[in-house]
């Protein structure tokens, strides 16, 4: 059982969060509950994603 976050400029990122995607830009991270979650990295992921520019969907 896992969360899995889409981030739809996950290249733009920095570092790059793990998980790849078919999309170019697209990169994924995936919380799992046993996970010890690295909380001040995916701050950090939420936070320099929400300074880039919009997806259209």
């Amino acid at each position: 059982n896992y969360i899995k976050l889409a981030f739809f400029r996950g290249k733009s990122l920095s570092p790059i969060p793990p998980g790849e995607s078919k999309q170019k830009e697209v990169r994924y991270f995936h919380i799992h509950e046993a996970d010890q979650l690295d909380e001040a990295q995916l701050a950090a992921w939420v936070e320099q994603a929400s300074q880039l520019p919009g997806e259209r969907m």
